[in-house]
């Protein structure tokens, strides 16, 4: 194809009309008049030819219907004779030009065209064209042919008469209404298009406006049943009489074009209100089937179609509207604006499509409806009456949506932008109702809500970056209302709740809390009309933002200054209103207690001495009636005491001096306010009995005597109430409080912790705190914080009640319902009461006389487990007092014989450094301590708990806490990775212990705690089988990938280790429980299979198969049949591991089975049947254990396993089919096993139900099934018959 040039021959247009010289237009001065040049002249001309050409009309315009035919001037022709109405006439008009411009070319220019068209439009364009020209030539002779002569006249009139104002018409055209657009020049090229027309109006004067009686309301809006017309109303023409039919349409072929004289009857004849009734009324001059009056078409009465897929459609309050009435619905009621308009009620998607409307209202209004959906939705799993639960289910998928659709409108003004901050806020902070009060951990597994479906919550899923400079930008314009402005407050409150990386988000955009702080919280003062009040709401953000991580407090530090407004002035004196005074008051000082908790802002203490000072008065005097600002106060009390413990632990050091606590007398203080506490104020007491503790524990280190004194003034104060006053009477509210708790989780057994039980447990949580403030205050007035019992108790206390309670508590079936599915994401927080009450119980435990060190080490064991990160600190202490605890002497008066090389070498003490790192988490994730202490304030890096799935069991995660039962394995974990063990890389100059006294002492410790807590009945907090398997497997496999000569130097040949290892093992060994025997093995298995409990330490990286090929491959290496390493060969070989496992062992290692003599009772296992049943399918493994009988000989249990499985596959009293493929396995078995393989083979038999046979039982059954497998064996053959008739011959 040849390419043309960009600029083309300049051709002069030859002129086909004399040039007329330009309209002269008279002036006043003789000038030409001024033509702006601010309009084009294509505009001028337009303009020029909207201008009528005569006097405007001035009468009334006569309302004429229009016809078929035009009775004007007669229509001008065009070139060739065709006129402008013809519409082929512009057709007839470029052939001619076309014609004259070929006739015009040479040759060799004709030839180029014609090869360009055959290029562009291939070779068959002329058989296109022909048929094309043919196909219009035909329907122009069919239109001809159906068209009147040119000759007929038209009954309608010319010029009808002009209606009379007041008078009903039929028809009228407006004045206002845009003139049909005029025909097609002949020259056009194409006819004009609908979306080329274009609304002009004409220029209206006053007396242009004509008055015309109204058209009714719109025919697709009911009626409403009103009542018959009065004498008052006027003049009234009926519409007609209701029959309750409808009336077809009429079709094309029946509706002629009306005429004026007939308009009359036929309206009279139609049903009023139809399709057609309505068009010959008001539209007498469209066609029947016009397709701009198609609305008209669906009625009232229309019965519109049902929707193929059923959705949900909602009204504009956001309820959803009943399936069966949208379609009886009115349309006066705004439910029908959208796409598909004969159902009442809009859908999600319309919804979704109607919140992008470049209309203003619209899309505001759809926002706001959209905001009351996610509200009911957010409800839809808690009460279903009060959600919908039609869209059960979708709650997560939905609310991301919604979430996007506020996000794009949040950067809207006016009430857009109000409408996207309020379905922001019903997406975030409305969402949950119930965790707005929540404080102390991250909600991050709440965003997830029940989808298992999707990994990313919704609000992880909102781009933080796009969002937060907005908020920070409407908190600095403050153009939203403020209301909105709340909202956008309360949303930013819920997205720090989500996780400490929002919190530190919020922290990092630029002048988002600097623009907080001026909004809502530092008001002009005095306050005026104009201004809102301070927002105490303001204040628990910060805290939250301050409790998320050290950094984010660091940053509060400096504007905390500003908030000394709400402490200058108290309540009594505050320009604000008293009670809205007391709580920013109280905010205050909460927001500091929690800068202290770090060890920050504790400064303010001394820069602000007379303010607070006069705060203390304050309060203890009887004209402060908040308790909330009374414990508040001794909550700030104890951490600065606690602060003040040691100067060098606060940031920066000596920020507070004891000797400052001291001198300003807060002892004293606290002691004074017990006497304005009543029986009602349990909160209180609380609180102050933990300021009183902090102060003792700080005068136990800093004063005289070891704080003997201070103790002595707070006992002489105290001790008389514990014995019959108010202190006892708040203890035994408490204690019964927590007993009915108790009582009411454990109605019905639940292993969940729901919703329904949030409130219980935070009242348990109450009491729980109560009970363990007093405990606190009782070790800290003991004489001496040692772990030896009290002579005498510094007070009394109800011991054995809350023993007892302690007892229950540890045992609940709560803990364990933590991490089931059902259990809400946060219960573990609601819980955390619960674990500080069982950690102050078990320090009270040591000291009460008549506890055994027994005793005390299974209560240690057990409730270690249930602690929760943030208690590290204490847990080291335990651990610490534990292994100080097993010594010789110790295990001697238990009657427990130890070999006395452990105790040369160190004995408990060279495990110590592993337990303890063990215990400590990442320093970045070190929570705070609930029993805050000078260590906690120095190493916390957050205040809140990570999410529930952090904690998991069954994960390898950061935090050790909650503790497995298989943690005190840990030092074995240190020595297979000892390559990159931090442990091993901080140990102390003095620790000096070969590997094999890490495994003993290990081992031992492991010991003990199983046997003190079998010993007193906590079988819960037991090890379980698997768990011991796979640590008894760790010490095997610290000889994996090593370089040894000597198979002396292999740890797990040492007698000793051998000896406790075995002992570990016997619990789990089937000769320890009859129940091993028992058949069918259990179906639902208690504890995790050994795949799950590898995985705590092996991660998800590595599976626990690989780490059994190898644990295979080592044994095959250097074992030499060693009894122990073979016993731990066979459990993944049972019937509840995947087949893998046994097609690794008995097909790739078959040479190893005849190594394994481990008899039947030594196997480990709960279940001799789980290795039996259900039989084996896989044709392999089948064909490896008939193998090993064949070529080896078999020994003990694994001999019994290939004997069931094979013969089970054979004979059909066993369950085999007795097919072709048991009878070619028997076949190979007596063609190719020895006398003893076949005799086992034929003779073998096995309970299904009951108890398990053993050999040799097993091959010893009497009964008819011997007849049944001798007819069985004549199947394969005479021959095969033969060689078993002795065997199965009757006795």
């Amino acid at each position: 194809m040849s390419q043309s040039s960009l600029v083309g021959s300049i051709l002069e247009r030859k002129p086909v009309a004399k040039p007329s010289a330009p309209a002269r237009t008279a002036t006043k001065t003789g000038f030409p008049a001024v033509q702006h040049r601010s309009q084009s002249a294509f505009a001028r001309s337009r303009l020029d030819a909207q201008k009528p050409a005569g006097q405007r009309l001035r009468e009334v315009p006569v309302v004429q219907p229009s016809s078929g035919f035009s009775h004007g001037s007669p229509v001008p022709e065009g070139k060739g004779g065709q006129s402008n109405g013809d519409p082929d006439g512009w057709r007839a008009q470029m052939e001619e030009q076309n014609k004259q411009r070929v006739e015009t070319m040479t040759e060799e220019e004709r030839e180029q065209e014609r090869v360009e068209i055959l290029e562009k439009f291939g070779p068959n364009v002329a058989e296109v064209l022909r048929r094309a020209r043919e196909a219009r030539e035909g329907k122009g002779k069919e239109s001809r042919s159906e068209s009147p002569e040119v000759g007929a006249k038209s009954s309608l009139p010319s010029s009808p008469s002009r209606p009379r104002i007041g008078e009903r018409t039929r028809s009228f055209n407006s004045i206002l209404r845009p003139s049909s657009p005029p025909l097609s020049s002949a020259s056009s090229s194409r006819p004009p298009s609908r979306a080329e027309r274009k609304i002009r109006f004409a220029d209206i004067t006053p007396g242009d406006i004509h008055v015309y009686e109204s058209a009714p309301p719109s025919p697709k809006r009911k009626a409403l049943a009103l009542p018959p017309p009065s004498d008052s109303d006027g003049p009234t023409v009926s519409l007609g009489e209701w029959r309750g039919s409808k009336v077809p349409r009429l079709s094309d072929e029946t509706v002629e074009t009306p005429q004026v004289e007939q308009i009359g009857t036929k309206v009279s004849a139609l049903e009023a209100g139809t399709p057609e009734d309505i068009r010959q009324r008001f539209f007498p001059t469209a066609p029947a089937r016009d397709p701009s009056l198609e609305w008209i078409q669906v009625g009232a009465d229309a019965d519109p179609e049902p929707e193929a897929e059923p959705t949900v459609r909602f009204d504009l309050t956001g309820a959803p509207i009943p399936a069966h009435l949208t379609s009886k619905l009115p349309t006066h009621l705004g439910l029908h604006h959208h796409a598909e308009g004969s159902h009442a009620g809009y859908t999600l998607e319309d919804i979704f499509l109607l919140c992008r409307s470049t209309v203003p209202a619209q899309r505001a209004s759809m926002l706001g409806l959209l905001a009351k959906i996610a509200h009911k939705l957010a409800r839809t799993s808690v009460d279903s009456k009060k959600g919908i639960p039609e869209l059960a289910g979708q709650e997560l998928s939905l609310r991301k949506r919604m979430l996007a659709t506020a996000v794009e409108a949040l950067a809207e003004r006016a009430s857009v932008g109000a409408r996207a901050v309020e379905l922001l806020w019903e997406c975030t902070a409305s969402w949950d109702e119930g965790v707005r009060a929540l404080e102390g951990v991250e909600l991050r597994d709440l965003d997830l809500g029940t989808s298992t479906a999707s990994s990313e919550g919704a609000i992880s899923s909102l781009p933080l970056d796009y969002v937060l400079p907005l908020i920070a930008n409407a908190f600095s314009v403050a153009e939203l209302p403020h209301e909105s402005l709340v909202q956008l407050l309360e949303v930013l409150y819920r997205l720090a709740q989500h996780s400490n990386i929002n919190a530190a988000a919020i922290m990092s955009t630029k002048g988002l809390v600097a623009n907080t702080l001026q909004r809502f919280l530092l008001t002009p003062i005095p306050p005026t009309p104009d201004d809102p009040l301070p927002l105490p709401f303001a204040f628990k953000f910060l805290r939250l933002l301050a409790a998320s991580s050290r950094e984010n407090a660091s940053a509060l530090v400096d504007p905390a200054d500003s908030f000394l407004r709400f402490v200058i002035s108290l309540p009594p004196s505050s320009p604000f209103p008293p009670a809205l005074a007391t709580t920013l008051l109280s905010e205050t000082l909460r927001f500091c207690a929690t800068l202290s908790s770090y060890g920050l802002y504790a400064h303010i203490a001394t820069t602000a001495q007379e303010h607070f000072m006069q705060l203390n008065r304050y309060v203890l005097s009887s004209e402060c009636q908040s308790q909330d600002l009374r414990n508040t106060w001794l909550q700030l009390l104890e951490t600065w005491i606690t602060c003040a413990h040691d100067p060098h632990r606060t940031s920066p050091s000596h920020e507070i001096l004891w000797s400052q606590v001291v001198g300003w007398g807060w002892a004293d203080d606290i002691l004074a306010l017990r006497a304005r506490l009543t029986d009602k104020d349990e909160d209180t007491w609380q609180h102050a009995w933990k300021a009183g503790a902090a102060f003792l524990e700080g005068a136990r280190i800093n004063g005289l005597r070891g704080g003997e004194d201070e103790r002595a003034a707070v006992l002489g104060v105290m001790k008389s109430g514990f014995v019959n006053g108010a202190e006892k009477r708040i203890v035994d509210v408490a204690l019964k409080g927590a007993r009915d708790a108790l009582a009411s989780l454990n109605t019905g057994m639940r292993q969940a912790t729901l919703s329904s039980d949030v409130h219980l447990l935070q009242k348990f949580g109450r009491h729980a705190n109560a009970l363990s403030s007093v405990i606190r205050l009782f070790l800290a007035c003991a004489p001496r914080s040692g772990a030896e019992p009290l002579p005498e108790p510094p007070f009394p206390l109800p011991f054995a009640e809350l023993s007892s309670l302690s007892a229950a508590i540890t045992s609940h079936p709560l803990w364990t319902g933590l991490y089931t599915p059902e259990s809400i994401s946060y219960a573990h927080a609601l819980c955390r009461p619960l674990s500080s009450l069982l950690a102050c119980y078990l320090r009270l435990s040591r000291t009460v006389p008549g506890t055994a060190p027994d005793l005390w080490m299974a209560q240690a064991f057990a409730i270690m487990g249930r602690l929760f990160p943030g208690d590290e600190e204490l847990v080291q202490r335990i651990v610490t007092d534990i292994t100080e605890t097993v010594n010789e002497e110790f295990l001697q008066a238990q009657g427990w014989s130890v070999p006395s090389q452990v105790w040369e070498r160190g004995g408990m003490s060279v495990i110590i450094p592993f337990l303890s790192h063990s215990l400590l988490p990442k320093p970045e994730v070190q929570v705070g301590s609930v029993w805050m202490t000078p260590r906690s304030i120095s190493t916390a890096a957050t205040q809140r708990l990570p999410p529930l799935s952090s904690l998991m069991p069954n994960e390898k995660r950061d935090q050790p806490f909650p503790l497995a039962k298989d943690w005190l394995f840990v030092p074995l974990d240190h020595l297979l990775r000892s390559g990159e063990s931090e442990a091993f890389k901080n140990l102390p100059d003095s620790w000096d212990a070969s590997e094999a006294e890490v495994v003993r002492a290990s081992l031992l410790f492991t010991r003990v705690s199983q046997e003190v807590l079998r010993f007193h009945q906590l079988n819960t907090f037991l090890m379980s089988r698997e768990e011991v398997t796979f640590g008894c497997m760790k010490v095997f496999m610290l000889e994996h990938g090593q370089q040894q000569n000597d198979s002396q130097d292999e740890v797990f040949r040492d007698t000793i280790v051998e000896r406790f290892m075995a002992d570990l093992l016997a619990p789990f060994s089937a000769s320890a429980s009859a129940k091993t025997l028992h058949t069918p093995p259990p179906s639902i298995h208690t504890s995790d299979s050994i795949d799950v409990v590898a995985k705590r330490f092996l991660g998800s990286a590595v599976p626990f198969y690989q780490w059994y090929t190898d644990f295979v491959g080592l044994y095959d290496a250097i074992s030499f049949a060693h009894p122990l390493f073979a016993r731990l060969l066979l459990p993944p070989l049972s019937m509840r591991y995947p087949v893998d496992y046994r097609k690794y062992l008995w097909a790739d290692y078959n040479h190893v089975m005849r190594t394994i003599r481990v008899p039947p009772e030594a196997v480990i296992t709960g279940s001799i049947a789980e290795y039996l049943w259900p039989v084996e399918t896989d044709v392999e493994v089948v064909g490896a254990y008939l193998k090993a009988l064949v070529k080896g000989p078999l020994d003990g249990f694994v001999r019994l396993v290939a004997v069931h499985h094979v013969a089970c596959r054979i004979w059909p009293d066993l369950g085999s089919d007795g097919e072709e493929k048991p009878q070619k396995l028997l076949q190979a078995v007596v063609g190719q096993g020895n006398l003893e393989v076949v005799r086992d083979v034929v003779l073998y038999r096995q309970n299904r139900q009951g108890t398990i046979l053993l050999p040799p039982a097993c091959f010893e059954q009497p009964g008819d099934w011997r007849e049944a497998r001798l007819a069985f064996a004549g199947k394969c053959g005479e021959m095969y018959c033969d060689r078993l008739k002795t065997l199965l011959g009757t006795e």
